[in-house]
């Protein structure tokens, strides 16, 4: 079903377009699966090139590679955490959409009611 603009309150302001709202949460959410299928194979992408560069023999992998490990650690930890991450913000704003028609709609019912 295709939701119009929704505007609380009257006032000429528009409060949310859910269609597109809502869809732009499922691409978030599809974001996080994204990520998570990427990152393995572009770590050994990552892995195998270093290898092929045989970083270490000029000035500049040399600080390339020292300013990657400073990080490397922690974005190996957070890697794991991402994918679930992303999904639940896709999630949870899809949710919130859901619930803002349902608000919406409510309140269309109550204006109703009052004719």
């Amino acid at each position: 079903m295709n939701h119009g603009p929704i505007n609380f309150g009257g006032v000429g302001d528009i409060d949310m377009f859910p269609d597109e709202t809502g869809a732009q949460m499922r691409r978030l959410f599809d974001a996080g699966k994204i990520f998570g299928d990427a990152l393995p194979a572009g770590n050994a992408a990552i892995d195998k090139g270093e290898q092929e560069a045989n970083t270490g023999f000029d000035t500049l992998s040399v600080d390339f590679r020292a300013n990657y490990k400073a990080y490397e650690t922690e974005l190996d930890k957070l890697s794991p955490t991402i994918q679930p991450m992303v999904e639940h913000l896709g999630s949870s704003g899809a949710t919130i959409v859901g619930e803002y028609i349902q608000h919406a709609e409510a309140d269309a019912a109550r204006m109703r009611s009052l004719e």
